[in-house]
């Protein structure tokens, strides 16, 4: 997959702008605020995601009413176009001409894997930014996934109204073990989809890692679910890991109760990750933690590729600070089979790169240099 052709009017910064970047490394360098990141948000907006979460009003160029954006890529079947008008009173997607019900449905049509600075915050953050991680990359993969998700969250708010309630008044225990046998389903569910994703992903984001490193790091990512012993094998589907789930959640009961939250389960998860056999979060330098991440999100473009068909594009932000040259080296000549769109600041830095597209941004006007 790979953009052929992109035109954005009124966004952001951009009052017009239209580039047809290579199939291969395209960076586009500037100083701050200069338009960089709006261009990368324009093309994540055209997958169907928000890549900054702002409201539409907020992306309308300011003074004009309404942006608009079209971009033609390429898959492996055909070539198609989608257009993106909003802003106004009434937001117009369309897919080659077709008028869509809403911008959702874009949703696999055109994917992409996206990093920007705060994705640090998968390495450096809390357990609950590596689950959103795990969890928009599997939904990527699996449509289903997101319902899982979305009926646990259901069951956990009823059970924590309920644990709420018990400590208030002393009534509704005898209705524990009907919430807990409902989350200990979907929870065993959700769990051995993402140990199955993690599995596949791990030797990726290695390859990656090592890569960055030119061989001289380790770099390893494992599951650690909150609601099964330590070594539980989550393979398949079974009665006996629904009991132990089950287990986990009577042998807190109390704690629960007293705390007035379910303390594990799925939503308590995490990730670890380990640079040179310790945990990157506490021990890994600036560079190490950003290669981690970084490496995370290239894995899963690989992952995309390889269990799709589709090369997914790869959108880069800011990621040249606090690496050294030869891991920036890495990303500008040795990702291969994939189209990248990487923005850096120094214009030195992309003078490195083997072949590939330079653009030039000053005031959201986009030239393309030799």
């Amino acid at each position: 997959m790979r953009i052929t052709r992109l035109e954005l009017a009124d966004f952001r910064n951009i009052a017009s702008a239209a580039l047809s970047p290579c199939g291969e490394v395209n960076v586009i360098c500037g100083e701050n605020a200069q338009g960089k990141t709006n261009l990368l948000e324009a093309v994540a907006l055209l997958s169907g995601r928000s890549l900054r979460g702002a409201r539409e009003s907020q992306l309308t160029r300011f003074g004009e009413k309404a942006f608009h954006l079209k971009m033609a890529f390429a898959d492996r079947e055909r070539e198609q176009v989608i257009q993106y008008d909003a802003g106004g009173e009434r937001r117009k997607v369309a897919l080659n001409r077709v008028p869509l019900q809403s911008a959702a449905e874009l949703a696999g049509v055109f994917t992409c894997v996206t990093f920007q600075p705060e994705d640090l915050s998968l390495i450096k953050g809390g357990p609950s930014e590596r689950r959103d991680f795990l969890d928009a990359a599997i939904g990527q993969l699996k449509p289903v996934y997101g319902r899982y998700i979305a009926q646990y969250n259901g069951l956990l708010e009823q059970r924590n109204a309920l644990l709420k309630q018990i400590r208030r008044t002393g009534r509704g225990r005898e209705m524990l073990p009907l919430w807990d046998e409902q989350l200990a389903r979907v929870g065993t569910a959700v769990s051995i989809l993402r140990q199955d994703y993690l599995h596949k992903l791990s030797p990726l984001a290695e390859t990656v890692y090592r890569g960055f490193t030119g061989e001289k790091e380790t770099f390893s990512i494992s599951y650690e679910p909150s609601a099964f012993p330590k070594g539980t094998a989550l393979s398949v589907y079974a009665e006996e890991l629904i009991a132990l789930y089950r287990q986990a959640l009577s042998a807190r009961e109390e704690e629960d109760i007293r705390l007035q939250f379910t303390s594990a389960g799925v939503h308590r998860d995490d990730l670890s990750v380990l640079v040179n056999g310790l945990p990157a979060r506490g021990y890994g330098s600036q560079g190490q933690q950003r290669s981690a991440a970084i490496a995370l999100k290239i894995g899963e473009a690989m992952l995309l590729k390889a269990v799709t068909g589709e090369n997914p594009v790869i959108l880069l932000d800011d990621v040249m600070s606090e690496l050294d040259p030869g891991r920036q080296d890495y990303l500008l000549n040795r990702i291969r089979g994939f189209q990248v769109l990487i923005t850096c600041c120094d214009g030195a830095t992309a003078r490195r790169m083997d072949g590939g597209k330079l653009f030039h941004v000053a005031g959201g006007v986009f030239t393309e240099r030799g």
